[in-house]
């Protein structure tokens, strides 16, 4: 009965910034997340189901976050991930990173549009600068497109950040 609580807790507390870790309620300053979020790292991939309590492997690097230093990140399969420096758990999974829907990869592969020109290396996590235009994608109000060095490129609308690239 303890356990199944604890996991309604933390499903209740993933998205509002608080985790639990080793049965401990943990609260990741706002501040730690919107770091994380601008300053994305290059993906890892890891086979494993990555969620609260996943302890992240040793051969994986996590990055330092400045003003928090109790906590960590990585990019786990595209998705801002937070980790405990302590003990390298999970504490935070950013929700705003979920599965890249098939039928919108489908959509821009298909409907290639004029390549456009951005300064350095796009990747997951990379913003697309304002002056850019996107491209719509009927049924996906979530996502928008661009070609970059002729490779589709998946962004997040809300924040014009690469989800996903080819």
């Amino acid at each position: 009965m303890n356990k199944v609580l604890t996991l309604t807790a933390a499903a209740l507390f993933a998205t509002t910034g608080f985790a639990l870790a080793q049965d401990v309620l943990v609260e990741v300053p706002q501040g730690a997340r919107d770091y994380v979020i601008a300053n994305p790292s290059d993906p890892v991939v890891l086979d494993d189901s990555v969620s609260q309590g996943y302890v992240v492997p040793e051969r994986i690097v996590i990055h330092e976050i400045p003003d928090n230093p109790d906590f960590g990140y990585v990019y786990v399969n595209g998705r801002p991930v937070i980790v405990s420096m302590r003990s390298r758990q999970v504490v935070y999974l950013s929700e705003s990173s979920k599965a890249v829907p098939d039928d919108a990869i489908t959509y821009i592969e298909r409907h290639p549009v004029d390549t456009v020109m951005i300064d350095g290396p796009v990747s997951s996590g990379t913003v697309i600068p304002g002056d850019v235009m996107l491209t719509d994608i009927p049924d996906q109000p979530r996502y928008s497109y661009v070609y970059v060095d002729q490779r589709p490129a998946l962004i997040d609308r809300s924040t014009r950040r690469v989800v996903w690239v080819r």
